[in-house]
């Protein structure tokens, strides 16, 4: 039997009124929602473009039909309405019984549960991603007795499996029995919890025992990944205790690892990492991260830490990478097995919509002294094509005192003039935001005076972090979102969003950090000693908090450098990075392959690589050029938007809607390039691709280029044209195109063409069939 959660009972009077009326079962569009802002306020007047409709539903059968006429009023104007990526949807149920499956569906990935192996997960896979199947094991529960016997939930045949919808997420319940290899019952039994959200998954493994139970390993999660996901990142689970600095923003550590390599040379912890991420880089990924209770991963088997153990090794039958993370592992030694403890983990995918994403084109603007931004230049802005902007004051750069203190409210005396930056941009097409920090409030606020001791980030000796953009200047105290900061900080983003027309935010330390603060965990009276923990659970509500606050429509800006996660990034529009944590340019720039991952990802989201965070101040100009371009290569830009970024937006312009291609960066196979400084992007439809090379040395290279027609994105079929497009432009974004040669298709597809690249330049060359 095949049953869907994801619509109401067949036959019923709602599902009618539904399929009738919303034939998508598409939630109102946020444009056509009632504002919640005070009359007057900008919300009412509709800026910010997602509110809610507070409506009484009848509950008789006609009230519901009256109210589905009213909603379909709503959606006039609005058919067949597509929401971007960043919008939570509702997930389809199929239960297969026959095939002993419970399949989950999105428009953008697909979870499969087995229902004959203890209900594990055995298959993700994203619908515009690469590989079937990111796994090549399913996610099991282990456990390894005292006398070594291996029991695992893939053991018993029939889990009992139940699950219901709660509003746009499905919960998963399962119960099932840790089982040896030969099938014999060990008495342990785990419940699992999976609350299927928006790109993630919450995982909660609550572990019963018989009485006097010993192990030498409990591992909550270990599965095979497929053997593309090799290039890694992943956060340190060490404290001071442990040798980490206090107040250590915990950046993640970089690796890749060969699925060809030998098993016997693995990533080995004996610390649980708070994160690990893997990623086929530009493709897809996957990523595992703690809940916020840190201590049941550190203290909750042994009272002491370091006694875990996490490893990430090749598999070499099947071909994969397995990986397993455990809180407590001993070669030997057994230890007492509590009757009930519980591990709170997640699993989370880049959420994938398929197509190129356009450069994006960014800049910032403050107070400046009362110095406004002018219409004048805000015009020259919109020319130029610049589409997205901020106000970021955070600190007091002019030395005049009036900078937006994190918390505070109004910040300046000339907030008219801040409105009427913000309404000039609108007029002129370009969306603003501006800048919160998710982790600083300023000491001067009458909020930090109040709650600054219960809400703030304390190290493991009880001290409180304040950071300073000069000795004498303070950007704001550190706090932890696992307090009341966190509905703090959600109000007054709420009340800038109310009054002034602002499209959504930039989120500054978009980051889960280490506190230990005793205030926030599970006594809350400040009285005993902190176990440790962090604000993950936190940090993702406050990003499904603001998706919904601004809407499908609104604008959500995420800076996360060195601690990328496709959890939160899915929420986001635009993402910043590499502000530090990388070797700085200074007299060349570095190989592709050894820029950092998070440089581009896994491809999902725009992202800005900030060029002032990379490049030397020493660096020479043509350094500046080759880090747009091998931004570019990568699918993103150079943030701000610099000059070097605005002379190569020609070479993209004969491609018309970007959007409807599908782009591959650098590492494609679909062309070779004969020199080793030579590299190619590519942009591929139906029947159709540009190719963008470039030459990454100084002096002009000739190479031989082939194209691989089967393995462009959208393979071309046929006798294959080309021609060189010569494209010439000025930081302006001026554009002179012409077509400069045909090429020989049949020669490019075989031994290959000769080409001329310029240096520290491009070409661009569409092919077609």
């Amino acid at each position: 039997m095949k049953t869907s959660a994801s619509n109401p009972p067949r036959g019923s009077v709602l599902r009618r009124a539904a399929q009738s009326l919303n034939p998508g079962h598409r939630a109102i569009p946020a444009k056509c929602r009632a504002p919640v802002g005070r009359p007057g306020s900008f919300a009412a007047q509709g800026s910010i473009n997602h509110q809610i409709y507070r409506l009484r539903v009848p509950r008789t059968s006609l009230g519901i039909v009256l109210f589905f006429l009213f909603a379909a009023g709503l959606l006039a104007g609005q058919p067949g309405r597509e929401y971007p990526r960043t919008w939570p949807q509702a997930y389809s149920v199929e239960r297969d019984e026959a095939g002993g499956v419970l399949i989950l569906r999105t428009p953008y990935y697909t979870v499969e549960q087995d229902l004959t192996k203890g209900g594990a997960i055995r298959r993700i896979a994203l619908t515009h991603g690469k590989a079937a199947n990111l796994l090549v094991h399913p996610i099991e529960v282990r456990i390894q007795d005292e006398r070594g016997n291996v029991l695992t939930d893939l053991q018993d045949p029939a889990p009992h499996v139940t699950h219901h919808q709660d509003g746009l997420n499905v919960i998963v319940s399962v119960e099932s029995a840790l089982k040896d290899q030969a099938g014999q019952t060990s008495g342990i039994r785990v419940k699992s919890t999976l609350q299927y959200r928006w790109g993630y998954i919450k995982i909660r493994k609550e572990f019963l025992a018989p009485p006097g139970m010993r192990v030498r390993e409990v591992c909550p999660f270990s599965t095979v990944l497929a053997p593309s996901l090799s290039s890694y990142g992943y956060r340190e689970g060490i404290t001071e205790e442990e040798g980490a600095p206090p107040f250590s923003f915990g950046s993640n550590r970089w690796g890749k690892i060969c699925p060809d390599s030998s098993p016997d040379q693995p990533l080995q912890m004996r610390y649980p990492p708070r994160s690990m991420l893997f990623a086929d880089a530009g493709v897809e990924g996957l990523e595992w991260f703690a809940g916020s209770e840190l201590s049941q991963w550190d203290l909750q088997l042994t009272c002491r830490r370091g006694q875990g153990q996490c490893l990430f090794r090749p598999q070499l039958l099947p071909p994969g990478l397995a990986i397993s993370i455990s809180p407590f592992w001993s070669p030997d030694a057994a230890v007492p097995f509590p009757s009930e403890c519980v591990f709170d983990f997640h699993v989370a995918f880049p959420i994938l919509d398929g197509r190129a994403k356009r450069p994006w084109l960014h800049t910032t603007f403050n107070r400046n002294r009362g110095d406004w931004v002018s219409t004048e230049t805000i015009q020259r802005w919109a020319e130029r094509g610049i589409q997205t902007v901020h106000c970021h004051n955070d600190g007091d750069y002019f030395s005049d005192g009036l900078f937006w203190r994190d918390g505070s409210y109004p910040p300046y005396p000339d907030m008219d003039r801040y409105n009427q930056v913000l309404t000039e941009c609108r007029r002129s097409g370009i969306r603003t935001a501006t800048y919160f920090s998710n982790k600083e409030l300023h000491p001067s606020t009458e909020a930090f005076q109040e709650h600054g001791i219960q809400w703030g980030r304390y190290d493991r000796k009880g001290n409180l972090q304040h950071n300073y953009f000069r000795p004498d200047c303070e950007f704001g105290a550190q706090m932890c979102l696992r307090s009341g900061w966190l509905d703090f900080l959600k109000s007054s983003i709420d009340r800038v969003l109310k009054n002034h027309p602002l499209d959504g935010v930039y989120y500054d330390w978009n980051v889960a950090l280490f506190c230990c603060n005793p205030w926030h965990e599970s006594n809350r009276d400040g009285t005993a000693l902190s176990r440790g923990h962090w604000d993950m659970d936190e940090l993702l509500d406050l990003m499904e908090w603001t998706r919904n606050r601004v809407g499908p429509d609104g604008l959500v800006i995420i800076h996360n450098t060195t601690t990328p996660m496709f959890a939160t990034e899915n929420f986001a529009d635009f993402v910043v990075a590499t502000e530090w944590g990388y070797e700085k340019w200074m007299d060349r720039a570095p190989n592709l392959q050894d820029l950092p991952l998070e440089w581009s990802l896994a491809g999902a989201v725009s992202r800005g690589v900030i060029s002032y965070g990379v490049l030397d101040n020493t660096a020479p100009r043509r350094l500046h050029r080759l880090f747009a371009i091998e931004a570019f290569l990568g699918g993103v830009t150079p943030w701000p938007a610099t000059e070097e970024t605005f002379a190569l937006l020609p070479f993209l312009k004969p491609l018309g809607d970007i959007e409807s291609y599908r782009f591959a960066d650098w590492r494609h196979q679909a062309a070779t390039l004969s020199d080793p400084r030579c590299a190619s992007a590519v942009y591929s439809r139906p029947a159709e691709a540009y190719l963008l090379l470039a030459n990454l040395d100084q002096n002009p290279r000739e190479v031989t280029c082939v194209l691989h027609p089967d393995k462009l994105p959208y393979p071309l079929a046929g006798p294959v044209s080309a021609t060189w497009l010569a494209v010439s432009s000025d930081s302006s974004g001026t554009q002179g195109q012409q077509e400069r040669s045909k090429l020989d298709g049949r020669q490019l597809v075989g031994e290959g063409i000769q080409i001329t690249i310029p240096g520290d330049g491009a070409i661009l060359v569409r092919v077609g069939s």
